[in-house]
Protein backbone atom coordinates (compact mmCIF):
# COMPACT_ATOMS: atom_id res chain seq x y z
CA UNK A 1 0.00 0.00 0.00
CA UNK A 2 1.51 3.09 -1.17
CA UNK A 3 1.25 5.91 1.72
CA UNK A 4 1.40 9.64 1.72
CA UNK A 5 2.58 11.87 4.57
CA UNK A 6 1.18 15.75 4.94
CA UNK A 7 2.73 17.58 7.34
CA UNK A 8 -0.05 19.90 8.55
CA UNK A 9 0.60 23.89 10.04
CA UNK A 10 -1.01 26.36 10.73
CA UNK A 11 -0.67 28.43 7.98
CA UNK A 12 0.43 32.16 7.72
CA UNK A 13 0.24 35.37 5.80
CA UNK A 14 3.97 35.77 6.06
CA UNK A 15 6.61 34.58 3.54
CA UNK A 16 9.27 34.51 5.90
CA UNK A 17 6.81 32.09 8.37
CA UNK A 18 5.66 30.08 4.68
CA UNK A 19 9.11 29.09 3.63
CA UNK A 20 10.52 28.13 7.13
CA UNK A 21 7.90 25.62 6.47
CA UNK A 22 8.73 24.58 3.37
CA UNK A 23 12.27 24.38 5.15
CA UNK A 24 10.98 21.93 7.87
CA UNK A 25 9.02 19.91 5.32
CA UNK A 26 11.67 19.21 3.14
CA UNK A 27 13.72 18.19 6.03
CA UNK A 28 11.06 15.68 6.98
CA UNK A 29 11.08 14.67 3.31
CA UNK A 30 14.92 13.99 3.53
CA UNK A 31 14.29 11.70 6.71
CA UNK A 32 11.85 9.78 6.20
CA UNK A 33 11.57 6.48 3.91
CA UNK A 34 8.32 8.07 1.79
CA UNK A 35 8.42 9.58 -2.10
CA UNK A 36 5.10 11.38 -1.31
CA UNK A 37 5.89 13.92 1.50
CA UNK A 38 3.80 17.25 0.82
CA UNK A 39 3.32 20.31 3.41
CA UNK A 40 -0.41 21.58 3.82
CA UNK A 41 -1.65 24.64 5.26
CA UNK A 42 -4.75 24.73 7.63
CA UNK A 43 -5.45 28.55 6.72
CA UNK A 44 -4.04 31.64 5.53
CA UNK A 45 -1.94 29.92 3.23
CA UNK A 46 -1.47 27.63 0.91
CA UNK A 47 -1.80 24.77 -0.24
CA UNK A 48 -4.48 23.91 1.45
CA UNK A 49 -4.92 19.92 2.88
CA UNK A 50 -7.92 19.39 0.64
CA UNK A 51 -5.07 20.31 -2.13
CA UNK A 52 -2.13 18.45 -0.75
CA UNK A 53 -4.10 15.15 0.00
CA UNK A 54 -5.52 15.63 -3.91
CA UNK A 55 -2.03 15.72 -4.77
CA UNK A 56 -0.78 12.57 -3.29
CA UNK A 57 -3.74 10.65 -4.27
CA UNK A 58 -3.26 11.67 -7.42
CA UNK A 59 0.16 10.01 -7.64
CA UNK A 60 -0.98 7.06 -6.22
CA UNK A 61 -1.43 7.13 -2.32
CA UNK A 62 -3.41 4.93 -1.30
CA UNK A 63 -3.15 5.75 2.50
CA UNK A 64 -2.95 9.63 4.19
CA UNK A 65 -0.58 10.00 7.39
CA UNK A 66 -1.34 13.60 8.46
CA UNK A 67 1.05 14.86 10.72
CA UNK A 68 0.21 18.00 12.44
CA UNK A 69 2.75 20.92 13.25
CA UNK A 70 1.07 22.20 15.98
CA UNK A 71 3.05 22.09 19.12
CA UNK A 72 -0.60 22.76 21.39
CA UNK A 73 -3.44 20.79 21.20
CA UNK A 74 -5.59 23.06 20.78
CA UNK A 75 -9.05 23.59 19.09
CA UNK A 76 -7.48 22.96 15.55
CA UNK A 77 -6.39 20.07 16.61
CA UNK A 78 -9.30 18.60 18.79
CA UNK A 79 -11.89 19.66 17.00
CA UNK A 80 -11.13 21.42 13.16
CA UNK A 81 -8.53 18.26 11.30
CA UNK A 82 -10.76 15.84 12.77
CA UNK A 83 -13.77 17.20 11.05
CA UNK A 84 -11.66 18.15 7.69
CA UNK A 85 -10.51 14.24 7.66
CA UNK A 86 -14.39 12.99 8.30
CA UNK A 87 -14.87 15.53 5.01
CA UNK A 88 -11.87 13.71 2.90
CA UNK A 89 -12.99 10.10 4.55
CA UNK A 90 -16.67 10.95 2.68
CA UNK A 91 -14.95 12.56 -0.08
CA UNK A 92 -12.34 9.61 -0.70
CA UNK A 93 -13.68 5.85 0.35
CA UNK A 94 -11.19 4.16 -1.04
CA UNK A 95 -8.56 5.77 0.97
CA UNK A 96 -7.02 5.34 4.44
CA UNK A 97 -6.21 8.20 6.53
CA UNK A 98 -4.48 8.32 9.64
CA UNK A 99 -3.91 11.36 11.80
CA UNK A 100 -0.92 11.95 14.38
CA UNK A 101 -0.20 13.77 17.49
CA UNK A 102 0.98 17.20 17.44
CA UNK A 103 4.25 18.00 18.90
CA UNK A 104 3.17 18.48 22.18
CA UNK A 105 5.23 18.60 25.56
CA UNK A 106 8.35 16.28 24.33
CA UNK A 107 11.96 16.64 25.73
CA UNK A 108 13.39 17.22 22.13
CA UNK A 109 11.39 20.62 22.36
CA UNK A 110 12.99 21.33 25.47
CA UNK A 111 15.94 20.44 24.07
CA UNK A 112 15.60 23.35 21.27
CA UNK A 113 14.52 25.75 23.87
CA UNK A 114 17.54 24.90 26.17
CA UNK A 115 19.43 25.81 22.65
CA UNK A 116 18.36 28.81 21.84
CA UNK A 117 18.91 30.16 25.64
CA UNK A 118 22.40 29.01 25.32
CA UNK A 119 22.79 30.59 22.21
CA UNK A 120 21.83 34.57 23.79
CA UNK A 121 23.58 33.71 26.74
Amino acid sequence: MKTGIIVLGHGSRAAEASQVFAEIVDKVREKVDYELVEGAAMELAEPSLQDSVAKIIKAGAEKVVIVPLFLFPGIHIQEDIPNLIEELEAEYSEIEFEFGKNLGADDKIADIIVERIEEVN
